[in-house]
Protein backbone atom coordinates (compact mmCIF):
# COMPACT_ATOMS: atom_id res chain seq x y z
CA UNK A 1 0.00 0.00 0.00
CA UNK A 2 1.32 3.35 0.01
CA UNK A 3 2.01 3.26 -3.89
CA UNK A 4 2.61 6.57 -5.51
CA UNK A 5 0.07 7.94 -8.46
CA UNK A 6 -0.27 10.27 -10.47
CA UNK A 7 -3.20 12.62 -9.96
CA UNK A 8 -6.65 11.86 -11.40
CA UNK A 9 -9.61 13.78 -12.71
CA UNK A 10 -11.97 11.44 -12.67
CA UNK A 11 -13.74 9.26 -10.01
CA UNK A 12 -15.51 6.37 -9.43
CA UNK A 13 -17.34 6.07 -5.87
CA UNK A 14 -19.16 2.66 -4.98
CA UNK A 15 -20.78 3.06 -1.55
CA UNK A 16 -24.17 1.84 -0.53
CA UNK A 17 -24.22 4.86 1.58
CA UNK A 18 -25.41 8.02 -0.67
CA UNK A 19 -24.49 10.39 2.25
CA UNK A 20 -20.93 9.10 1.91
CA UNK A 21 -21.22 9.08 -1.69
CA UNK A 22 -22.58 13.00 -1.95
CA UNK A 23 -19.94 14.18 1.02
CA UNK A 24 -17.09 12.59 -1.36
CA UNK A 25 -18.38 14.05 -4.46
CA UNK A 26 -17.82 17.75 -2.50
CA UNK A 27 -14.80 16.89 -1.53
CA UNK A 28 -13.40 15.99 -4.48
CA UNK A 29 -15.27 18.74 -6.53
CA UNK A 30 -13.93 21.62 -3.36
CA UNK A 31 -10.57 19.78 -4.10
CA UNK A 32 -10.02 19.53 -7.21
CA UNK A 33 -10.42 21.57 -10.80
CA UNK A 34 -13.65 19.72 -12.23
CA UNK A 35 -13.55 16.53 -11.32
CA UNK A 36 -15.56 14.07 -12.91
CA UNK A 37 -17.23 11.78 -10.24
CA UNK A 38 -19.51 9.14 -10.92
CA UNK A 39 -21.04 7.52 -7.98
CA UNK A 40 -23.05 4.14 -7.62
CA UNK A 41 -24.90 2.84 -4.60
CA UNK A 42 -24.84 -0.57 -5.88
CA UNK A 43 -21.76 -2.29 -6.42
CA UNK A 44 -23.10 -4.35 -9.44
CA UNK A 45 -24.18 -1.60 -11.41
CA UNK A 46 -20.69 0.21 -11.14
CA UNK A 47 -18.98 -3.28 -11.69
CA UNK A 48 -21.29 -2.85 -14.95
CA UNK A 49 -20.30 0.54 -15.58
CA UNK A 50 -16.77 -0.37 -15.86
CA UNK A 51 -17.15 -3.40 -17.93
CA UNK A 52 -19.05 -1.11 -20.65
CA UNK A 53 -17.41 1.81 -20.49
CA UNK A 54 -13.74 1.16 -19.79
CA UNK A 55 -13.86 -1.95 -22.12
CA UNK A 56 -11.69 -0.47 -25.14
CA UNK A 57 -8.77 0.18 -22.46
CA UNK A 58 -8.06 3.53 -23.80
CA UNK A 59 -8.43 5.27 -21.69
CA UNK A 60 -6.21 8.82 -21.73
CA UNK A 61 -5.83 8.58 -17.97
CA UNK A 62 -6.16 6.66 -15.10
CA UNK A 63 -10.16 6.88 -13.08
CA UNK A 64 -9.35 6.81 -9.24
CA UNK A 65 -11.88 4.16 -8.05
CA UNK A 66 -13.03 4.27 -4.19
CA UNK A 67 -15.31 1.63 -3.05
CA UNK A 68 -16.53 0.54 0.28
CA UNK A 69 -16.18 -3.26 2.36
CA UNK A 70 -19.14 -2.94 3.70
CA UNK A 71 -22.06 -3.34 1.28
CA UNK A 72 -25.65 -5.35 1.79
CA UNK A 73 -25.18 -6.80 -1.82
CA UNK A 74 -21.70 -7.23 -2.11
CA UNK A 75 -18.49 -7.04 -0.06
CA UNK A 76 -16.07 -5.04 -1.14
CA UNK A 77 -13.49 -7.73 -1.63
CA UNK A 78 -16.23 -9.38 -3.77
CA UNK A 79 -16.42 -6.37 -5.90
CA UNK A 80 -12.75 -6.70 -5.93
CA UNK A 81 -12.90 -10.20 -7.06
CA UNK A 82 -15.37 -9.58 -9.75
CA UNK A 83 -12.90 -6.78 -11.01
CA UNK A 84 -10.37 -8.68 -11.02
CA UNK A 85 -11.72 -11.02 -13.97
CA UNK A 86 -11.73 -8.20 -15.99
CA UNK A 87 -9.23 -7.90 -18.99
CA UNK A 88 -5.82 -6.61 -17.61
CA UNK A 89 -6.32 -3.67 -20.13
CA UNK A 90 -9.38 -2.51 -18.48
CA UNK A 91 -8.13 -2.89 -14.65
CA UNK A 92 -4.78 -1.01 -15.42
CA UNK A 93 -6.75 1.85 -16.11
CA UNK A 94 -8.12 2.34 -12.74
CA UNK A 95 -6.22 3.33 -9.28
CA UNK A 96 -7.85 1.62 -6.30
CA UNK A 97 -8.76 2.64 -3.07
CA UNK A 98 -11.26 1.37 -0.22
CA UNK A 99 -12.70 3.83 1.75
CA UNK A 100 -13.92 2.43 4.50
CA UNK A 101 -14.87 3.05 8.14
CA UNK A 102 -14.17 -0.22 8.61
CA UNK A 103 -11.63 -0.40 11.50
CA UNK A 104 -11.27 -3.88 11.67
CA UNK A 105 -7.19 -5.07 11.47
CA UNK A 106 -8.15 -7.91 9.19
CA UNK A 107 -9.99 -5.38 6.33
CA UNK A 108 -7.06 -3.07 6.77
CA UNK A 109 -4.45 -6.01 6.35
CA UNK A 110 -6.56 -8.03 3.23
CA UNK A 111 -6.23 -4.21 2.13
CA UNK A 112 -2.33 -4.13 2.10
CA UNK A 113 -2.19 -7.55 0.67
CA UNK A 114 -4.60 -6.85 -2.05
CA UNK A 115 -1.85 -5.89 -5.54
CA UNK A 116 -5.01 -4.19 -6.43
CA UNK A 117 -5.39 -1.82 -3.92
CA UNK A 118 -3.42 1.20 -3.67
CA UNK A 119 -4.07 2.47 -0.05
CA UNK A 120 -7.12 1.73 2.86
CA UNK A 121 -8.82 5.46 3.62
CA UNK A 122 -10.99 5.84 6.52
CA UNK A 123 -14.29 7.74 5.61
CA UNK A 124 -15.66 9.82 5.14
CA UNK A 125 -13.01 11.51 2.60
CA UNK A 126 -11.64 15.10 2.85
CA UNK A 127 -8.92 17.51 1.82
CA UNK A 128 -6.20 15.86 3.88
CA UNK A 129 -7.06 12.43 2.71
CA UNK A 130 -6.85 14.06 -1.07
CA UNK A 131 -3.38 15.45 -0.66
CA UNK A 132 -2.36 11.93 1.44
CA UNK A 133 -3.68 9.96 -1.68
CA UNK A 134 -2.36 12.29 -4.56
CA UNK A 135 1.09 14.08 -2.93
Amino acid sequence: MNKRIHITNRFLLVDDDPLNNLISKMVLKKSMDAPEVIAFTIPENGLEYIQSEFASGHADEKTTLLHDINMPSMTGWEFLEKFDNFPYELKEQFNIYILSSSIDPADIQCAKQNSLIIDFIEKPLDNTKLINMFG
